[in-house]
């Protein structure tokens, strides 16, 4: 059994006997669905999703720190001069 993806399309094509083909698919699915492989994708998916928004969260607190900073030199800079 083959899929075939357009936009919001699915398209299957088999060939030879769809009795066959329907039991080899059920084989693959209760396979796939209770392997170790699935159980360790989805943590490492978890894990890679946590440390990406951990990192940008990072990046936005830096951005933000310098800005405040910038603005706070600024006003020490020139309430010293006056």
């Amino acid at each position: 059994m083959r899929v075939k993806r357009k936009k919001d399309q699915k398209v299957y094509s088999y060939s030879g006997d769809l009795e066959q083909e329907v039991k080899k698919a059920k084989s693959e699915y209760m396979e796939k669905e209770t392997s170790q492989e699935r159980v360790f994708l989805l943590w490492q998916y978890q894990r890679a999703k946590k440390a990406y928004e951990k990192y940008e969260q990072r990046i936005a607190d830096l951005k933000g720190f310098i800005e405040l900073a910038e603005a706070e030199l600024k006003k020490q800079e020139s309430g010293g001069n006056a």
